[in-house]
């Protein structure tokens, strides 16, 4: 039983635009265009984008270490800065209650020899922010200091049990004579 009745269809009745009565010649002369396109095609749809992400993942692998030697630094100086937040804040609790900078450095001051040589002292102090600390600075003035008897007094800073620094530090001739030596520096603690 038919249901449709098609029309008959043959691939004869198709006419194409070219001959396909090929010589030997063009024979090859097609085959090798069709050699070359379908290499082409290789290329551009698997061997090209092969070698791109090729050359992605070793910019990103590149990129990567990069970042990772920049943050095992940022370890490295993280850990150090703690270990001397650490020891400054153990530093201050080691400290007498009674500590004053202006009264330490007075007392260094005398056990240096160089008291008579100070012109002024400036205490000062200012509260820091987000912290329980306050900054405890004083700023001296010293005249006619020969450089043994300031290195000294310097030494005597810096390497105290204190937690004790130099923030400013300004050295000159002396006025009348040039052997000697003026300084003005400003000395900083965190104080409780």
């Amino acid at each position: 039983m038919k249901i449709f009745n098609l029309p008959s269809f043959s691939f004869k009745s198709i006419s194409l635009p070219f001959n396909l009565n090929l010589q030997r010649r063009e024979k090859i002369a097609v085959s090798a265009a069709a050699v070359a396109l379908a290499a082409f095609l290789l290329l551009q749809v698997i061997v090209f984008p092969f070698i791109d992400r090729g050359d992605q993942l070793r910019r990103s692998i590149k990129s990567r270490t990069q970042e990772l030697r920049e943050m095992e630094a940022l370890k490295r100086e993280y850990a150090s800065l703690s270990r001397f937040s650490n020891d400054m804040e153990s530093g201050l609790k080691r400290r007498p209650r009674t500590f004053t900078l202006f009264s330490f450095i007075d007392k260094l001051a005398g056990s240096s020899g160089i008291k008579g040589n100070i012109a002024y002292m400036k205490p000062s102090s200012s509260n820091l922010k987000n912290s329980s600390y306050t900054l405890s600075t004083v700023e001296i003035k010293l005249n006619a200091l020969t450089m043994e008897q300031l290195t000294t007094f310097l030494y005597g800073i810096e390497n105290s049990a204190n937690v004790v620094w130099i923030r400013r530090l300004s050295v000159s001739r002396g006025d009348n004579n040039q052997n000697l030596l003026n300084s003005v520096l400003q000395v900083e603690t965190f104080a409780l």
